[in-house]
């Protein structure tokens, strides 16, 4: 059995029809998980939830704990959730201003559900985002039981709610007024003007590789997430779905004990090649050679990166585009994962200021 995406989209839109008549209970229940989320750091488990709710909304036969049809082979009525989210909730969300708790490109990429076979495997959760995963469940148990009807009143009441949450973000069609020789400015002052716990930071490096490597190769999770399956704060991967690069993106002075520590994080992960960019307006030089050392001896290659220009100049010099191209593409790139880790509007607001006209 296979949640045919086109049909997907129809439920979906449908069930977002503003005025339509929404199950209060069902609203009372996605209250509860949304707060859950909030106090467990993890809001994956929502973008779970309605990937469940359009998928028995589809076909009321299909197995809800069967979310990787590759590990369930000879079930008729398993299904992609990853597929589901990504193909048609990520999009329509995004057209239809339904906040489904993260706004990465592949939400279900995320633990616990990358790692899981089947929802149920007994598949680690992150202790605080446990009671939020918990009453998920709960809830996809219930929905187990229902008609393609019942679920689709729980889907209208997922949106009603959820459309309540969305943060909107500022768009501008201004011209660029930023070249490859003051993109490192702006930046800097970007993230210098408030570090947003880093998000603004990571955004800048997730947003720059997009250029090098493509969207589609670059992983960049959320702020602090302690579930995060790959190494750094921004990842890209090879041609074999292995790590090619990871980069620690640091705001704040770095020693060099924690090169060593980002260092062996990247071994354990299967990461030859690392690079950290520090960013801190003061942060003091490291002993280069003694690093150098260390990470030859570890068989790992790895790169610091002092401050925004350098960095920034290697990527656009090896993006495969001319440098005015893959400035502009930048420029769009670093807004999109602005919205990514979920930045602040007003981060969007004066990216643009920065690099466009009014």
């Amino acid at each position: 059995m296979a949640v045919i995406a086109d049909e997907a989209r129809v439920v979906f839109r449908a069930e977002a029809e503003v005025g339509l008549t929404v199950d209060a209970e069902w609203a009372r229940k996605v209250e509860v998980l949304s707060r859950l989320c909030e106090v467990g750091g993890s809001a994956t488990h929502i973008a779970f939830l309605v990937t469940a709710m359009l998928a028995k909304s589809v076909d009321g036969e299909v197995d809800l704990y069967a979310i990787k049809p590759t590990h369930s082979l000879g079930n008729q009525n398993a299904f992609s959730a990853r597929t589901l989210c990504h193909g048609v909730v990520v999009p329509l969300a995004a057209e239809l201003g339904v906040n489904i708790g993260v706004n990465g490109r592949e939400p279900l990429n995320n633990q616990p559900y990358f790692r899981m076979t089947a929802l149920g495997d007994g598949t680690p959760v992150h202790t605080r985002a446990r009671p939020a995963f918990d009453y998920m469940v709960s809830l996809v148990d219930e929905l187990q039981s229902y008609t393609r009807v019942q679920a689709r009143v729980a889907l209208r009441a997922f949106i009603a709610v959820r459309r309540r949450y969305q943060t909107v973000y500022a768009t501008s069609s201004g011209a660029l007024t930023v070249t490859w020789a003051t993109l490192p400015t702006a930046i800097q002052r970007l993230v210098e003007e408030n570090s947003e716990g880093g998000r603004r930071a990571q955004a800048v490096v997730a947003g720059l590789f997009d250029v090098f490597a493509g969207a589609d190769q670059v992983e960049s999770g959320r702020i602090n997430d302690p579930s995060r399956h790959y190494p750094g704060d921004v990842a890209v991967r090879n041609a074999a779905g292995g790590w090619d690069k990871a980069v620690e993106v640091r705001d704040k002075v770095v020693a060099e004990s924690d090169v060593y520590i980002f260092g062996r994080t990247c071994l354990a992960k299967g990461v030859r090649e690392a690079a950290i960019v520090l960013a801190a307006p003061f942060q003091p030089r490291l002993n280069n050679l003694a690093v150098a050392n260390w990470a030859a001896n570890s068989g790992l290659g790895i790169t610091l990166f002092y401050g925004w220009a350098y960095f920034v100049d290697q990527v656009l010099f090896w993006s495969g585009a001319p440098k005015a191209q893959a400035v502009e593409a930048a420029v769009a790139t670093i807004e999109e994962r602005l919205v990514a880790v979920q930045a602040s509007p007003a981060s969007v607001l004066i990216w643009h200021s920065l690099t466009r006209a009014a």
